[in-house]
């Protein structure tokens, strides 16, 4: 590849690096109907025309969004599930949120108006289709497996109590605020590493409550 081609590629890398960076944060904080492609470039100070050239649409520019962090996410989760020797209920559903918090707590930047962004895609129906390309995957690996680790509990029982771990998971993720005024500041909804074990105990005894 000759030199002007290559320096031509890694600009559109950082081109799209920037325009996703800057989508990730104003998606995570207003939703998606509140931001307009223009605010998005404004922000990533870079013409709208560029947006339209690496993304096409608002909604393939969402969508990619998501993709990106999506990968890295799921690929911990399966790495971690694979790695357990003896699975059982506590030590599936572990390596199933624990990556997520750690990534929330890691100091890079992006990954906390990520979560808050997958948050918001419970709020209704429109995005269960981005949901399936991307995360429903790694999901039916996660239910199979706690399937085979309570014999005595009903397939349909798993999997709705599976849907409730993933909203508990994404409300705490996301640092939604109502525990500061619940406890006027005693304790911070922005205290992950704080929040994560009696979430991970009230997880894990809600699964096997359903496994008589």
């Amino acid at each position: 590849m000759a030199k002007s081609q290559r320096q031509t590629r890694i600009n559109g890398e950082i081109t799209r690096s920037k325009i996703l960076d800057a989508a990730e944060t104003l998606f995570g904080t207003r939703g998606f109907d509140a931001v307009s492609l223009r605010e998005i470039t404004e922000r990533a100070e870079v013409t709208l025309a560029l947006a339209s050239y690496h993304f096409g649409t608002k909604e393939q520019l969402f969508e990619d969004v998501i993709a990106r962090r999506a990968a890295i996410l799921c690929g911990q989760r399966i790495e971690r599930l694979e790695a357990l020797a003896d699975p059982d209920v506590e030590t599936i559903i572990d390596s199933f949120m624990s990556p997520m918090f750690e990534m929330a707590t890691s100091g890079e930047p992006g990954w906390n108006d990520y979560f808050k962004l997958l948050s918001r895609l419970g709020d209704g129906n429109q995005w269960l289709d981005v949901l399936t390309r991307h995360f429903d995957a790694t999901a039916k690996r996660y239910i199979a497996v706690l399937i085979e680790a309570m014999p005595n509990a009903k397939p349909g029982d798993v999997v709705r109590a599976f849907t409730m771990m993933l909203n508990l998971m994404l409300a705490t993720v996301s640092q939604h605020a109502r525990i500061d005024r619940l406890t006027d500041g005693e304790l911070k909804a922005a205290d992950l590493t704080s929040a994560y074990k009696p979430l991970l105990k009230f997880v894990v005894a809600g699964m096997k409550s359903i496994n008589p």
